[in-house]
């Protein structure tokens, strides 16, 4: 009974893999390719380049239609404007805010799904598991700052280009859901570490 037991769980253990992997797979493919197609598109004259600029450097609000007496714009919220004959500069800061997180979350899944591939062939708990989830937290973590620098300069220096002022807006993203994405998987790989560990203690004494 005991040994049918342990069958079933391998069983389910590699259920959960393969659909983890692809899972993965499927982001990857699809990150990989929105990747192309936003670089395809930001070459393309009077592509959309748009930008969500904060009211308090706008003029004019006031005099907006279509609203209710006593309806007025939210002085610290934000307006999202199009530029309507983008310059290839523009089309290119536009494309600085997001294609940098589509290819870091496009080599995250990437090498996830490697990872996944591995433990479903072999044995998930292994110190090469540990190490491959391990670089995978630090590349989401520190791949997430740069991230979130080069998208906020491709902001701050788009905005300059759309207002009179030639004012830099203040950064709206936060890396922190990266920082907590990495955090999380350098605790599974602390987890599978003192798996690994325990298996050794285990066998030695055995």
């Amino acid at each position: 009974m005991a040994g049918e037991a342990v069958v079933d769980e391998g069983k389910r253990l590699t259920k959960w893999l393969r659909r983890l992997r692809g899972t993965a797979e499927f982001v990857y493919i699809a990150s990989l390719c929105g990747s192309v197609a936003m670089l395809v598109v930001a070459f393309i004259p009077r592509s959309p380049v748009v930008l969500a600029l904060p009211t308090t450097l706008l003029t004019g609000l006031d005099r907006i239609g279509g609203v209710a007496t006593g309806v007025v714009v939210y002085p610290m919220g934000e307006v999202v404007f199009e530029v309507t004959d983008p310059t290839l500069a523009q089309r290119m800061l536009y494309l600085a805010t997001i294609l940098p997180g589509l290819l870091l979350v496009a080599d995250i899944a990437r090498r996830l799904a490697r990872l996944l591939k591995s433990a479903q062939d072999t044995d998930p708990f292994t110190t090469q598991t540990v190490r491959e989830l391990t670089l995978v937290a630090k590349i989401t973590a520190f791949g997430g700052l740069a991230v979130y620098a080069v998208g906020n300069v491709a902001m701050w220096l788009l905005a300059s280009t759309m207002l009179d002022s030639g004012a830099r807006v203040d950064p709206v993203q936060s890396p922190v859901g990266w920082l907590a994405v990495g955090f999380i998987f350098a605790a599974f790989a602390q987890l599978i570490a003192r798996g690994v560990a325990m298996r050794t203690e285990l066998d030695t004494v055995i």
